[in-house]
């Protein structure tokens, strides 16, 4: 598909990988109020109605899979926090044959210097950025002759500096899929620049109407056809799965 141009204006006021689960909430609440929706005009009570949105539903979802971009997303997150948490036993040894090995002498640094502590929070953190570094630090230093062979003396082996390599290459391999992921995510075209805005149109119709329809008789339910209160809880579930993103400019 061909980038976007200004041959099309973006009408969506939020992120375009919002788009999809904020429509999936206002379809939800016309569908569950559709009778009152009928009441306030003949035209949501028409079946063309729901069949358009229907169809630019189907449309918006065939371009923009973001239910799909989102369960890989997760999937991603929790192989990464299962395989940091991995490190968590090996570390516990190094830690052991670090201080066996300081009491002896032979280490270019002391045990600290060695930047466990960093390791493990990283680990509890889910800072993966912070993980990486403190890997590479703690890496380069096992991989230093002089420590090597003190900490081999201890029983340490090849195979235990391997999991620490391969624990550290697939954590940056599984990082760089998810921002490929995310910044797919983001990216806008002309195709579905047109389909956000069509299926968008559905929705500021459902949400305005609904305010102005509850407004004076149940002002509690008019308040839930707020589009900054449905982009803050989509926001907040997002960021509780690890994929959390900052708001868009203009959008409370």
């Amino acid at each position: 598909m061909s980038k976007s141009t200004a041959e099309t204006a973006r009408l969506f006021r939020c992120r375009l990988e919002e788009l999809g689960p904020l429509n999936d909430m206002v379809l939800a609440m016309f569908t569950t109020n559709q009778a009152d929706f009928g009441k306030a005009s003949p035209d949501y009570a028409d079946k063309g109605y729901r069949k358009g949105w229907d169809a630019s539903q189907a449309a918006f979802a065939g371009l923009v899979p973001t239910g799909v971009r989102r369960a890989s997303d997760k999937d991603v997150t929790k192989t990464m926090a299962q395989v940091a948490k991995s490190l968590r036993d090996p570390l516990n040894f190094l830690d052991l044959r670090l201080s066996r090995a300081a009491k002896k002498g032979g280490l270019t640094a002391s045990a600290a210097d060695f930047g466990l502590g960093k390791v493990r929070a990283g680990i509890t953190t889910r800072d993966m950025e912070g993980l990486d570094g403190a890997l590479g630090h703690l890496l380069q230093l096992v991989e230093t002759p002089a420590n090597l062979t003190a900490l081999t003396a201890q029983g340490h082996t090849a195979a235990d500096t391997q999991a620490f390599a391969d624990a550290r290459q697939q954590l940056g391999d599984f990082n760089t899929a998810q921002n490929t992921n995310q910044n797919a995510a983001l990216e806008l075209t002309e195709e579905n620049i047109k389909a956000g805005n069509a299926l968008w149109e559905y929705v500021v119709d459902a949400l305005g109407t609904g305010a102005l329809m509850y407004k004076e008789s149940q002002p509690k339910k008019a308040k839930t056809f707020s589009m900054a209160t449905l982009l803050k809880r989509i926001r907040k579930e997002h960021a509780a799965s690890g994929e959390g993103t900052p708001p868009m400019p203009g959008v409370a």
